[in-house]
């Protein structure tokens, strides 16, 4: 009797700790890189976690001066389901339908690891949605404490994993079969009261 009172009451405040966790709203930058390429560089990008909507700016370097950094950035609302393209340099938007596929299915393997010391859920594709003859491997890792609710999974246009099973992704690995990794990680994260105006096209002309 007892033993099945301590049991309940342990559920009971597990499931409320989890419960009282609010979705994400902050700023997390990532850093992009390719373990083992000659050629190998870092990129990097912000990802702005809203009320149903997710900004992605990436900074890349300019193709035609080295020195100098361009961005690209794109707003996905969750709600209207559109995706909005900005043209930073041009000074410009335009808006298409939101992609809402899913590259891979990723599941769960209750095994743990860390990012910057922030602890993740290890989840991995289903080898069956990746060609097998070029990847060893395809995983990420979620947030344990990091969640974004009302959306269970989202990939950026539909490739790029960064939110699964409502939690934020802190890392995207895929495993060649050379042993090269393009991966994809995080290295701030920053929770912030309000962020709106990161969504603002004010001052942009529609294409």
């Amino acid at each position: 009797m007892k033993s099945g009172l301590l049991m309940f009451l342990l559920g009971f405040f597990f499931f409320n700790n989890v419960m009282a966790q609010q979705s994400f709203v902050g700023i997390a930058k990532y850093k992009m890189t390719v373990i083992g390429a000659t050629d190998s560089r870092t990129d990097s990008m912000k990802v702005v976690f809203g009320n149903n909507k997710i900004k992605t700016v990436f900074y890349l370097p300019s193709s035609v001066d080295n020195n100098k950094v361009i961005t690209k950035s794109y707003i996905d609302n969750f709600t209207d389901n559109t995706t909005t393209d900005i043209d930073d340099e041009a000074k410009t938007y335009s808006m298409s339908a939101l992609n809402r596929d899913q590259l891979y299915k990723f599941t769960n393997t209750n095994k743990f690891d860390a990012v910057e010391n922030k602890l993740c859920f290890i989840f991995n594709a289903d080898k069956a949605d990746f060609d097998n003859n070029k990847f060893q491997k395809i995983e990420c890792l979620a947030s344990v404490d990091f969640l974004y609710r009302g959306v269970l999974n989202y990939f950026f246009y539909g490739i790029q994993p960064m939110v699964i099973d409502n939690r934020i992704v802190f890392d995207f690995t895929t495993t060649e079969k050379d042993g090269r990794k393009s991966k994809i990680f995080i290295y701030e994260i920053t929770p912030l009261e309000d962020v709106e105006t990161e969504f603002s096209v004010k001052g942009l002309n529609a294409k």
